[in-house]
């Protein structure tokens, strides 16, 4: 369940690249995907009391998003920023009294923590994103020396980097896309609001569903979680909000306030 919940912010990510011309969305393949999302909101008791309706239906797009991705021959229909938490966790051999913590529940908080940053992202105004072509933009050396610091374990650290410097633009290729953004912005806050669910919300449906919704039930401290954010994001090349929050200069503010008193995480119990 938590998996397949996973693809609103999947499908967010996929909307922010596409508006962006990053990653073009390809309608027939999102119509795989994204439907059967949508059907399954409103089936989160259903799925904890295993009954057939609901469980068929979470089984059908669970195989729909496999599908999806064969088709494109690419996990971007079905995997974003929330699956990118998860994969740093497992690099890591996350796991409670040596057991590994289930790839659906890894997910579903990586979910909740995406939700929560795109409601910052949300909350910005034209202004803000003017604000950001003045932003001192670093060289990559810079990023690489935030990455050795990222995990004990150099064979991440070697591939976090190959990954970061893939996709990491020069800085006149981030002012022509912030340029790009301010032109689309009205249109793209509105699509990302369509297709979101309010963090609140999100929480209280995979709680209903039996699913974790606080990093103390996966084994994450908060201080892990926080650090997450940033590895999640240098771990894979894909383009999703965590990278358009740090070449807005949003980054690490946006967050922190998720972890300050009255904060998304703090209020997480």
């Amino acid at each position: 369940y938590a998996d397949l919940i996973g693809k609103t912010t999947a499908g967010a990510d996929w909307i922010v690249a596409d508006a962006l011309g990053i990653d073009p969305i390809l309608p027939d393949i999102w119509e795989m995907v994204q439907p059967p999302v949508r059907s399954l909101l409103g089936q989160a008791a259903a799925v904890r009391a295993h009954e057939p309706a609901a469980l068929e239906t979470l089984l059908n797009g669970l195989l729909l998003t496999g599908l999806a991705m064969q088709a494109t021959g690419s996990s971007r229909p079905a995997s974003g920023s929330e699956h990118q938490f998860s994969h740093f966790w497992e690099m890591q051999g996350l796991s409670i009294d040596g057991v590994p913590v289930s790839h659906g529940f890894k997910v579903g908080l990586g979910t909740l923590a995406v939700t929560a940053l795109y409601e910052r992202l949300l909350a910005l105004t034209d202004d803000d994103l003017a604000a950001a072509l003045e932003l001192r933009w670093p060289k990559f050396v810079a990023v690489e020396r935030k990455i050795e610091a990222l995990s004990v374990d150099p064979r991440v650290v070697e591939r976090a980097i190959i990954e970061s410097r893939a996709k990491y633009p020069t800085n006149t290729v981030r002012i022509e896309r912030i340029a790009r953004l301010r032109e689309v912005w009205p249109d793209l806050n509105g699509r990302l609001r369509a297709q979101l669910l309010p963090a609140d919300q999100l929480r209280a449906l995979l709680r209903e569903a039996g699913c974790a919704t606080t990093p103390d039930e996966i084994g994450v401290s908060l201080k892990r979680l926080k650090a997450s954010y940033a590895a999640a994001r240098q771990i894979r090349r894909r383009y999703t909000v965590l990278d358009l929050l740090t070449e807005l200069g949003r980054f690490d503010q946006s967050v922190d306030d998720l972890f300050k008193t009255g904060g998304f995480w703090a209020t997480t119990r």
